[in-house]
């Protein structure tokens, strides 16, 4: 894009577009703007995790990702992942593999590899189709531009490099990048059970070694990395007898893994490990039957440890309250370009949402220890509530969300009526405290038995395709 004074001076500068313009892609689960509390929360009860650390398996995986790209980045010639040009150099290489493990599993688990968690998967998969009919371009598995350039933060790896960099182990000094001993052990443990599928060098092969990779072949692949990895391990698809040990879970699925002993000291043993082990046992014992009463037990619990614990049944009704108030206006809105907001005032849940918003927002206390990084926001949005009336409700919902609301704002309202500012809302994403992910870990690794009642619809997954 290139600006130009054409004309007189006083009539200012004009904008050429000399290069497509790309739309930036903005998330939308932010609506109520208390995305940075309910973060504060969430280290509370489960340090070092985050939402999208969603399946044990995937940290098998990437950890595999990792040792491999690692020799082929070295053998390319980098060295250190210190400035944001090393580290996209870095990634360069990671991003293939995580993407022809979403082919793999399509390719694998033909019956139900649409309920495993595959990132990317509405791009990957006509991509791979064309791939086993030998039609395919190895550019970018099918993304746009944006798309594989996006994958970096919205990827598998995005969701899961907070883990990389916390946990004990997973890589060394926690830069994210380069595998620790933690992540060495998975690797071996993952390349032993593809058997004919591995690469055919061997996994920790030095590039300086006879049978480690070409230092020449690195770096002709440097610039066109997914070309490389599809010449390079041409069999990524294929089975054996232990494929399906390789693959990532069915988000229905709460089996112990056989990687246990090497995964469960990684996740619950290290000092934020402990915390978390302590959170799943208490909410396994339980017996809440959903997500409020789960909070409400870890409130009561940890309250006198850490003070500000007890308010985090209150600012799960309140986030909730807000989202089921919201998810009302978008589906009275639907596919229309308007409504009158009168009209979604007369939905029939209307009312019942609002008594149910107004008695969470007069339940947030009045007072409290403002020490705690970003309640100000709670503050905010229980004060911006005043009345259970539908039409005064979403109004102040509304305006609410459009002045504080974080990401794509979901619709706006204009001389009394509501226009949407995104497509038809599919699954709004609630606040939740990374209790899914932490439960899910749990059961995997054997600390608990079963997925809480509580929590087993609780599926708090942002999306699985981009």
């Amino acid at each position: 894009m290139s600006f130009e004074h054409l004309g007189e001076p006083t009539q200012g500068p004009r904008l050429l577009f000399t290069e497509p313009w790309d739309p930036i892609v903005v998330r939308r689960g932010d609506a109520l703007g208390l995305l940075a509390l309910t973060s504060v929360f969430a280290e509370m009860v489960a340090p070092g995790l985050t939402n999208r650390v969603r399946d044990g398996r995937w940290v098998t995986i990437l950890s595999w990702c990792l040792v491999r790209s690692q020799q082929i980045f070295q053998a390319s010639g980098g060295r250190s992942v210190v400035t944001r040009a090393e580290q996209s150099a870095r990634y360069a290489w990671l991003r293939p593999l995580e993407l022809m493990w979403a082919a793999r599993t399509i390719g694998l688990a033909e019956d139900d590899w649409r309920d495993r968690p595959l990132l990317g998967r509405r791009r990957i998969q006509p991509w791979y189709e064309d791939y086993s009919n030998r039609r395919y371009s190895a550019d970018r598995f099918g993304m746009s531009v944006d798309q594989f350039r996006a994958y970096r933060q919205t990827g598998t790896y995005g969701g899961y490099r907070v883990a990389f960099r916390k946990w004990t182990g997973m890589t060394v000094g926690g830069d994210g990048w380069t595998p620790g001993p933690a992540a060495n052990k998975l690797a071996k443990w993952l390349d032993a059970r593809l058997g004919s599928a591995a690469p055919d060098w061997p996994l920790n092969a030095s590039h300086l070694s006879d049978d480690g990779i070409s230092i020449r072949s690195a770096k002709l692949g440097r610039g066109d990395e997914c070309k490389w990895w599809l010449q390079h391990w041409s069999n990524f698809d294929r089975s054996g007898k232990r494929a399906e040990e390789t693959l990532p879970r069915p988000r229905d699925e709460f089996e112990i893994l056989p990687e246990v002993d090497l995964l469960r000291p990684i996740v619950f043993e290290d000092h934020g490990g402990k915390r978390r082990r302590r959170v799943a046992l208490e909410i396994a014992k339980c017996g809440a039957k959903d997500h409020l009463g789960v909070c409400r037990h870890l409130g009561l619990l940890f309250k006198d440890e850490e003070p500000a614990m007890a308010l985090l049944p209150r600012f799960s009704r309140l986030a909730d309250a807000g989202i089921a108030a919201m998810e009302v206006i978008a589906k009275s809105l639907g596919g229309k370009s308007q409504i009158p907001l009168a009209e979604a005032a007369s939905s029939p849940s209307a009312g019942r949402v609002c008594q149910e918003l107004l008695a969470a927002a007069r339940e947030w206390p009045t007072a409290a220890d403002l020490t705690l990084r970003h309640v100000d926001t709670a503050y905010r949005f229980a004060n911006a509530i005043r009345s259970a009336d539908p039409v005064e409700c979403f109004t102040d919902l509304l305006q609410h969300h459009e002045m504080y609301g974080g990401g794509l704002r979901w619709f706006v309202l204009r001389n009394g009526r509501i226009e949407p500012r995104m497509p038809p809302l599919a699954n709004a994403s609630g606040y939740r405290f990374r209790l899914w992910s932490l439960c899910r870990l749990a059961t995997q690794c054997g600390v608990i038995r079963e997925m809480p009642a509580g929590l087993r619809e609780e599926d708090d997954d942002l999306t699985e395709d981009v």
